[in-house]
């Protein structure tokens, strides 16, 4: 398996009031449908569309409560299948499975391209990054 695409077709940023105090971020990463392409890409494998929602929901929490912002992503991920798998991750998809390392594999490739772009969303839009970002601290130790 090898991921060869990936599109958006949706992206959705809302703030729906001021964030003040503490905030409850939360986060969804989906496959919503599998879905087999017709166009023969490379010799010997077939193409697999894997539709998805990336989502960041913003609560308050304490004083200021309530529904604060969303960010959404909806897009697919093209990724080139061993013909031999094709027919068993169909097959697995209508009870809405698909196979771990596949899995796993999809949701990092949508997790490394949604963060990156909401992080400028969410900075245009005033409101904290979703995920921590990495800081500088002083060591201890003397080189």
């Amino acid at each position: 398996m090898a991921v060869i695409g990936f599109n958006l077709k949706k992206i959705l940023v809302e703030r729906k009031s001021l964030v003040r105090g503490d905030v409850k971020v939360s986060t969804k990463t989906k496959i919503t449908d599998v879905k087999e392409e017709s166009r023969k890409i490379a010799a010997g494998k077939d193409s697999l569309s894997f539709d998805f929602e990336f989502s960041i929901k913003y609560f308050g929490v304490g004083d200021h409560k309530g529904d604060l912002a969303d960010v959404v992503f909806q897009g697919s991920v093209l990724c080139l299948i061993d013909p031999k798998d094709t027919k068993k991750i169909m097959e697995g998809w209508k009870k809405q499975e698909v196979p771990m390392d596949l899995k796993l594999s999809i949701l990092n490739t949508i997790l490394s391209k949604c963060t990156v772009r909401a992080l400028d969303l969410e900075e245009e839009l005033g409101l904290p990054p979703h995920t921590p970002l990495p800081k500088f601290k002083e060591t201890t130790d003397k080189k």
